[in-house]
């Protein structure tokens, strides 16, 4: 028996795929241009990423796990 039907694998994926993207390019862009400048990296694009890579890793497990 699946953890989950696959039209809830699928809504996921459309909502939280586009979201975790684009955390992981903000955080990206902030890191390197605060690298450049020589200052800091900012803590929330630390976070931003972290939270990025933990809903690209969500949804590829759902996906792993929940299809037949």
């Amino acid at each position: 028996m699946p953890l989950m039907n696959p039209v809830m694998i699928d809504w996921l994926s459309v909502v939280l795929g586009p979201i975790g993207c684009i955390l992981l390019v903000v955080a990206l862009v902030k890191t390197r241009s605060a690298t450049k400048a020589g200052a800091p990296v900012p803590p929330w694009a630390k976070v931003a990423q972290g939270v990025g890579i933990a809903l690209v890793l969500v949804l590829a497990l759902l996906h792993l796990i929940g299809t037949d």
